[in-house]
């Protein structure tokens, strides 16, 4: 089994809203890690809406529910790379009203390093930032887009502090 370590490093930026918003999107992310947690891609794939767009770490681009679906059901199945892996929970650093039922929302996360093959490297871990678009649709936050990115390490006047080598 693949355990990946929540890290320690200070949230980069907080910008949480003071509506009750705040809390459904708090509450969008709490449901996420569930699923990731029981490995339940059918369950994923609900928390997105029917066009929602994905794009991984790798830069695979994955177009609705029903694909993504059929990619986490690979991710996390049985002979999936993250069938027995377990992950931290998502760490909100940003969340922002774009528009009325809209929010844009950054949240720091850990998956472990994956292999040109597939397969993964249970001994590494990749940092990373994961941006969702967020829409309201009746009481339910539903994820329009997604767009995972590793973080990598570098020190930089702009850098920001999780990104800087240690």
């Amino acid at each position: 089994m693949t355990t990946i370590a929540a890290a320690t490093t200070p949230a980069l930026i907080a910008e949480i809203p003071a509506t009750e918003d705040a809390a459904y999107v708090k509450l969008f992310l709490r449901r996420w890690d569930e699923a990731w947690a029981r490995h339940d891609a059918e369950a994923i794939a609900a928390l997105h809406t029917d066009d929602a767009v994905t794009v991984n770490r790798f830069g695979t681009l994955v177009r609705g529910r029903d694909d993504l679906g059929k990619a986490l059901g690979f991710l996390h199945g049985v002979h999936g790379p993250f069938h027995n892996s377990v992950f931290p929970p998502l760490e909100l650093l940003i969340q922002r009203s774009i528009a009325p039922n809209v929010q844009a929302v950054q949240a720091k996360w850990q998956n472990p390093v994956m292999r040109p093959d597939g397969t993964i490297d249970p001994a590494s871990i990749n940092d990373m930032i994961v941006t969702f678009i967020l829409l309201k649709i009746g009481n339910a936050w539903r994820a329009s887009e997604v767009n995972l990115v590793n973080v990598e390490k570098m020190d930089l006047p702009f850098s920001n502090p999780g990104q800087r080598p240690k």
